[in-house]
Order: C-alpha cells, then sequence, then structure tokens
C-alpha cells in the first residue's frame, strides 16, 4: 500500500463515535492492552478468560516481526472515560488464488467486543472503515471466517469451503509387524527447510480452486517466529526414510497440543512418487504417539487425531476404513464489492473452462439476474467480456440468483442444481444458463490456508 493510500484511508480517523467513544488506528503502543482485550473476548464456550492462546496470538501479529500485518493494521475504540480499549478488529493483507489467476485479499480478524459495550454499532464502523483500508490496497474481495449469520450483516455470503477432514481413533492405528522397524522418521523443520515446505504447500494447493499465497518469510515466521503460546503456532516435521542417503518424502503440519482430546493435522503432503500407502502407517503411529505425550504433558486424555485437510485429500481415498468419521466442512464468508471486476479478472479461467468443453467457441450472451442489479457475460467464440446489468422486471434474464447466493457457485461451493433446490427464487430457464452455467461455475473443492 502506497504512503498516499494509507493517509487517504485513515483520513477519517480518529473519528468520534459519541458517548466518549473514539475509533482509531492502533500503535506499537496498544499492542499488550489490545491482546488483553481480545483474550478476554475472543473465547470459546466453556473456556476461561483471559485466554493464552489468543493473548500471545495478538502480541505476535503486533510484534512488527510478522511478515504480513503490523500494529497499525489494526483498528480499534476506546472509551476514553473509562481509559479502556473496548473493540477492535484487525486487516490482513494477502494474495490468494482463483485456479491459478491471483487476485488481492482483505481478511478482518481478531473481531471482538468487550460485552458491556456490544449492540451499539461498534464492529459495524470498524468494518466500514477497514473496508475503505482495502479498498485502497487494491484487494478485490474480503474474506473472513466467524460465527454463523454475523457476517451477513457487512454485506458478505458464506461461499467457500472452511476446513472439512476426517478423524481416526486409536484402534484405527496399524501396528507395526513384530520386529518390524519404523521406515519413516518425522524430523522438526528448520529455516533451511523453507523452500522444500514451499514446494510441499504448492503440490497441496494445486487440488485447491482457491488457495492463499504463502512467501518464504512467512513460512520462516512458521517454522520459528511464533511464541510458544500462540494458539496459532504449529508443529512442522519433515518425512524421512529411515533408509540413509534417501531425499525427504514429505512434510507434516499439526497442532503443539490436543484440543478436546484430539490432535488437529492441517497439513500432509508427499512428493511426487512417493505413495500415501507407503508412509501413512507411519503417520499414523505418530500421530497417535505425540498425542499420548501431549495428554501426559498436559493433564489431559487424548482419544483421536484429526486430517483437517478440506474435503477432498489423497488421505481419505487412500485409508477410508481407517477415517471413519467424516468432519463436513464449514464456509469461508466472502465479499465482492465489484463483481463485473472480479469475473473479468478470472475471466481466463471461465475461457479454459468453456474451451474443454461441448460449448467450446460459443458466441452469445447470459444476463444473470441478482433481481436488484446483474451480470451480462458475453462469448465471442468463446472469449468472455463481463459487464454490470439491470434487469428491468422481476423475470428478466437467463437465470437469476437471490441476493448474494451467485458467490456460492462462483467460488465453486454450491453447484447450480444445488442452489435452485435450495432457494425457490433461483433459477436458470433457458438452454443457454442450463448449459453454460455448470461449465463456467462447477462446484469444486477448496482449502484456504490463510496468512495470520
Amino acid at each position: 500500500m502506497s504512503e498516499v493510500a494509507e493517509r487517504l484511508a485513515a483520513a477519517e480517523l480518529p473519528r468520534d463515535l459519541g458517548d466518549g467513544l473514539v475509533m482509531r488506528r492502533a500503535t506499537v503502543a496498544d499492542r499488550e492492552p489490545l491482546a488483553s482485550l481480545h483474550a478476554h473476548t475472543l473465547i470459546d464456550v466453556g473456556e476461561t478468560a483471559p485466554a493464552d492462546r489468543v493473548y500471545y496470538w495478538v502480541l505476535d501479529l503486533m510484534s512488527g516481526e510478522h511478515p504480513s500485518i503490523r500494529a497499525s493494521d489494526f483498528i480499534l475504540v476506546e472509551d476514553t472515560a473509562a481509559g479502556k480499549m473496548v473493540s477492535s478488529v484487525a486487516l490482513f493483507s494477502q494474495t490468494w488464488t482463483y485456479d491459478g489467476i491471483p487476485f488481492k485479499v482483505g481478511q478482518p480478524e481478531t473481531v471482538s467486543t468487550d460485552p458491556a459495550y456490544r449492540r451499539r454499532g461498534l464492529v459495524r464502523a470498524q468494518f466500514e472503515e477497514i473496508h475503505r483500508w482495502s479498498a485502497a490496497r487494491g484487494e478485490v474481495v474480503q474474506g473472513i471466517t466467524g460465527i454463523p449469520w454475523y457476517y451477513r450483516q457487512f454485506g458478505y455470503e458464506m461461499a467457500l469451503n472452511l476446513g472439512g477432514g476426517r478423524v481416526a481413533y486409536k484402534p484405527n492405528v496399524p501396528r507395526l509387524a513384530d520386529g518390524a522397524a519404523e521406515p519413516y522418521r518425522f524430523r522438526r523443520a528448520t529455516p533451511d527447510d523453507v523452500p522444500f515446505i514451499r514446494e510441499m504447500y504448492q503440490r497441496a494447493t494445486a487440488r485447491s480452486l482457491i488457495a492463499a499465497e504463502r512467501d518464504a518469510a512467512l513460512w520462516r515466521f512458521e517454522v520459528d517466529g511464533r511464541q510458544a503460546k500462540s494458539g496459532i503456532r504449529r508443529v512442522l516435521r519433515v518425512i524421512e526414510p529411515v533408509a540413509p542417503g534417501e531425499p525427504p518424502a514429505g512434510l507434516l503440519i499439526h497442532g503443539q497440543k490436543s484440543w478436546g482430546g484430539r490432535l488437529g493435522v492441517g497439513l500432509y503432503e508427499l512428493q511426487a512418487r512417493v505413495p500415501f500407502l507407503a508412509v501413512t502407517p507411519s503417520v499414523l503411529r505418530y500421530l497417535e504417539r505425540t498425542g499420548e505425550e501431549y495428554a501426559e504433558r498436559d493433564g489431559e486424555a487424548f482419544t483421536a487425531f484429526s486430517f483437517n485437510l478440506g474435503e477432498r485429500h489423497p488421505v481419505y481415498e487412500t485409508i477410508p476404513d481407517r477415517l471413519p468419521r467424516v468432519g463436513p466442512p464449514y464456509a469461508w464468508y466472502l465479499r465482492v464489492p465489484d463483481l463485473p471486476a472480479f469475473v473479468t479478472r478470472i475471466a481466463p479461467a471461465l475461457e479454459r473452462r468453456l474451451a474443454a468443453s461441448p460449448q467450446a467457441g460459443y458466441t452469445g450472451e447470459l444476463k444473470l439476474s441478482f433481481y436488484r442489479d446483474g451480470l451480462q457475460v458475453t462469448f465471442q467464440t468463446g472469449r468472455i467480456t463481463v459487464a454490470g446489468w439491470t434487469p428491468d422486471r422481476i423475470e428478466a434474464g437467463d437465470a437469476a440468483f437471490p441476493d448474494l447466493t451467485f458467490l456460492q457457485i462462483l467460488f465453486g461451493y454450491r453447484s447450480l442444481d444445488e442452489l435452485r433446490h435450495a432457494f425457490a427464487d433461483c433459477w436458470a430457464d433457458t438452454d443457454e444458463a442450463r448449459a453454460l452455467l455448470p461449465i463456467l461455475f462447477p462446484k469444486q473443492a477448496s482449502n484456504v490456508w490463510s496468512g495470520g
């Protein structure tokens, strides 16, 4: 973000919100009190405040050492009469890809408000401001994870897979044959492993329609930059054959403690021509040993481990009977403030899909109604252009998508048929719409690992 854009984005701050409340940008001096606010408000049901996992996470984010966020990327509301911070939101800037096409994303995070100050519009005021910051940075999409329904108030739609996975229990772990030696070991990753880590991450994200780019600096921070008590600090293990002289086989990333008796895996990837059938039994035994070590250390039970690798992953197909429980994905909230511009940006991906289909070389148009506004998609021998369009009557257009539901097929979260089944006012009434929309916007899985 340029210095000029920074000044424009913050031109109206600090801002008096009335009743002694002032909204302003955070500084490094706010680091500890802001971390304390979040540690007392961003807590799970049944968790006791303050949550160390949140406190140390926010300290990391505001330390100046995190490669993709700084203290001034936080906005806060301060009660000047009471002399305390009462609400805050942060904005992560990152780059995601859509079928390989990069686009800038702003991710609101650490959204919290002191309970005594809720239902007073403080989060809304902060979101309006960080949306301005995000626009000034050239971010064409905003995405956030969070509680059901809440962020719909601010122009977001649940439109992209979030999480999902498979769960295994201790009886599902295969045992080594008597006298057999474990063929793989699990070495703690070091900064020297970052090129290999990036290679494995790229292999993993190649299966995802939407993916987050992660540079070397962010991976170095993952390896040795986070504070030990941060709730999102991860353990990175390079999987190596025990046999000498063999190259690394893959990468395993998991949590540094169990949650609710379960140890979570965030990434499991292998080199090309290294079969999952060969390595996965060793992975299961390693996870069981690690979970039991955590249980002894923390005085908690260990009952299971979960591969939180999205809706689809090779390990699910490799050992389906050893992963008896399916965890369905939740959803990212997404906001696309200029839909014609975004669809234009990803048009090369749509053109590739069209060229590989029975409708290759099509010439014509599709008018997609969102009832208040819409899109006109024009095809010229397979090339696509996109413009805004306003329907002149309720029935106008080739297809209709109420409210923000079009985002669900745009990001592969739902198919056209699924949307038509769920929403009676979603329809596709022409041959062109029924033939072209499933080609342009097929249902596709994503597993986005953002940059916090």
